[in-house]
């Protein structure tokens, strides 16, 4: 049986939340932050239910306060900066994930995100070199194989970024977003 020890609220919030008890549990997140305000895992823990729950600017707030006690911890470092992604806040989410680069300049997912928000900045050249970078690493990462499978076409290099999505394919032939940008690709190809 649960027990709820009422000094670990995060933690019941996260498993609540992810039960889809969301809005109840939202009161909690104060309560967590009135008892232990400086319980880097409980605010940790909170930050990662606010994300799930699209709860943005809370989420960072409690990646901020987790931060200022261990300023080097690389899940908060990512997840911080996935969020700040999510708000179109690219330059600042590349500077969690230059830091966390900074760490371990060979963290996959880090990189592939970086390159997402180059991408998004419009620095497609720079994605290249993130994704170049993942691909050493991990040649079947399929985020970064459709990536650079999109920065290809938007670069008008169709054939080049087909082979990307083909890549993803074999790996995931039921992949729906992989699948539609290869046809808008060959598409393209056809009209150029």
């Amino acid at each position: 049986m649960l027990e709820i020890n009422p000094n670990r609220f995060g933690a019941l919030f996260k498993e609540s939340a992810l039960e889809g008890f969301e809005k109840n549990e939202v009161i909690q997140y104060d309560k967590t932050l009135e008892i232990n305000p400086k319980d880097f895992e409980e605010l940790f823990n909170v930050g990662v239910a606010l994300g799930k729950l699209k709860k943005t600017d809370q989420a960072i707030a409690c990646y901020d306060k987790a931060l200022e006690i261990n300023p080097n911890h690389v899940k908060t470092l990512f997840n911080k900066g996935t969020e700040l992604a999510k708000m179109r806040r690219h330059e600042d989410a590349m500077l969690c994930y230059d830091k966390i680069l900074r760490i371990n300049p060979n963290h996959v997912n880090t990189l592939s995100n970086k390159g997402v928000s180059l991408t998004k900045l419009g620095r497609p050249d720079e994605a290249m070199l993130c994704y170049d970078k993942v691909l050493e690493i991990n040649p079947n990462h399929v985020n970064t194989l459709s990536n650079k499978g999109v920065v290809l076409c938007f670069l008008e290099k169709y054939e080049e970024g087909i082979t990307y999505f083909d890549k993803v394919l074999e790996i995931n032939p039921e992949h729906v977003d992989v699948k539609n940008n290869k046809e808008l690709a060959l598409v393209k190809l056809k009209q150029k």
